[in-house]
Formats: structure tokens, C-alpha cells, sequence
């Protein structure tokens, strides 16, 4: 596989990705495999031109790397004659005053919860996914597409250098800023969150660093009867984002 490429593994995943229009390169399907579902997606895939090719099962596993590929994987090809939106460039084309949603990531290194904040971001209406450059999965894992499955191709995820600084940028740009904090005493049903917000959510084992924490306008924590420390980061994003869609309509 060529270095600029990236793969989706998966029926769902694939099928997401086609429906969305993304730039796929090829369609590998494991050779003789008989299904339903990978019948449809040879047909989708040839009635938009794509290039579909049969290759051996071990093929597949070692590009889906450790995804269960189901018998299909799908081969992406970036253009590097198309820079890669900045967030500046986001940040000038939103519209503040419709309140966009933002989530930002600070520090969630695994793949599946990277994922999965960005399939409930989509879901939630965000308007983009933030992330830190270092100290953070891969964008272009095959691990976090298949947890996405398909909201990659109609999210942007941008990743930032500083996100202490992108945090006082999208402030300026009249954004609420708040993070989750386990220590808040906030309450997140208590936030108004009606106006352009950006969420801020930490990794499960150090949460927010220190920096980042100090820079929001808010902290706030989801109410927790039961034992249990903390939730999983996706589930308490999940929580989050549609709080704030529940005050907003």
C-alpha cells in the first residue's frame, strides 16, 4: 500500500464511506467470499467507476490492521494537491451566529474512543472535531474509521499544534468554552449552553492537562449517583453533545 494512503475495514464502514462520496482508490474484497452485503457493495462500488479488486484473505488483515475487515477493505487515496483545511481556515468559514457546536479532544490516545467521539460528534450536529497534533491517536487509523464508521468522510477533524491557544482563539471568536471535569461543581443540566460552545473533553486516565483546563470559561461535570469514578470518553461526550441539542430545542 502506498504511504499516502489510508483504508477503511468493514462492511458498515465501507458502505458509509460510498454512500458519502469519499475518495476511495479501490475496493478489495476477499477473494472467493460469497455475501449478500459484499454483492452490494461490488455493485455500488462499480456503478461509481471505482476500481474493484479480489485479493487473498491475509492480504486484508494486514491492511485492516487488527480490524475485523468482514471481507472488504477500501483503499483511500489523498490528494497532496489539496492542502488539508487549517483551523483558521474552518474558523473564518463558520457561521457564529447559527451556534455551531465544536468538540475538542484533549489527549484520547485510544483509537476506538477517538473514533467513537467523532461517529457522536457527527451525530450530535457538531460542526467539527479539534484535536492536539502530539498525544493523540491517529486520525487515519484504520482503528478509528471503523469506530467512526462514515463520519469522517462528513466531519471535519482538525489537529492543532497548541490547544490552549486554539481555545482562546475560538473564544475570541465568541465561543463559550467549557470543559468536563470531574472536580467541577457545575453541573452540566446547570450550563447554559444555548450559544456557540465548544466542548473540551480530557483523556479517561489524566483528563484535561492543566493548561487546557485553566483555559475554558467553564467547567462542568455530569452527576454520577452510582461508584463508578469516571465514564468512558466517548460515552460522557455522547452525554455532553446532547445536552446541549436537548436546551437547544
Amino acid at each position: 500500500m502506498a504511504g499516502d494512503s489510508s483504508v477503511l475495514a468493514g462492511i458498515h464502514a465501507v458502505k458509509h464511506a460510498l454512500d458519502a462520496g469519499s475518495s476511495i482508490d479501490e475496493l478489495m474484497i476477499e477473494k472467493d467470499k460469497r455475501h449478500p452485503r459484499l454483492n452490494e457493495l461490488i455493485h455500488l462500488a462499480k456503478k461509481k467507476g471505482l476500481r474493484v479488486s479480489f485479493v487473498p484473505k491475509a492480504a486484508l488483515v494486514r491492511l485492516a490492521e487488527g480490524v475485523p475487515h468482514q471481507g472488504v477493505v477500501a483503499r483511500l487515496q489523498s490528494d497532496k494537491s489539496v492542502p488539508q483545511q487549517s483551523f483558521e481556515q474552518w474558523l473564518e468559514g463558520v457561521d457564529v451566529t447559527q451556534s455551531p457546536l465544536v468538540l475538542l479532544l484533549d489527549q484520547v490516545t485510544d483509537p476506538h474512543n477517538l473514533g467513537a467521539c467523532v461517529r457522536t460528534a457527527e451525530a450530535a450536529g457538531c460542526a467539527a472535531v479539534i484535536i492536539p497534533k502530539d498525544h493523540a491517536a491517529d486520525i487515519h487509523s484504520p482503528v478509528v474509521a471503523k469506530s467512526a464508521c462514515g463520519a469522517l468522510s462528513r466531519l471535519p477533524v482538525l489537529s492543532v499544534t497548541n490547544l490552549s491557544r486554539t481555545i482562546e482563539k475560538l473564544q475570541k471568536a465568541g465561543y463559550w468554552t467549557v470543559g468536563l471535569a470531574g472536580e467541577a461543581d457545575d453541573s452540566i443540566y446547570d450550563a447554559r449552553l444555548t450559544g456557540p460552545t465548544a466542548i473540551v473533553m480530557g483523556s479517561e486516565g489524566s483528563g484535561m492537562r492543566r493548561l487546557v483546563r485553566e483555559s475554558c470559561d467553564q467547567l462542568i461535570k455530569i452527576p454520577m449517583p452510582g461508584h463508578v469514578e469516571s465514564l468512558n470518553v466517548s460515552v460522557a461526550t455522547g452525554i455532553t453533545l446532547f445536552e446541549v441539542n436537548r436546551q437547544r430545542t
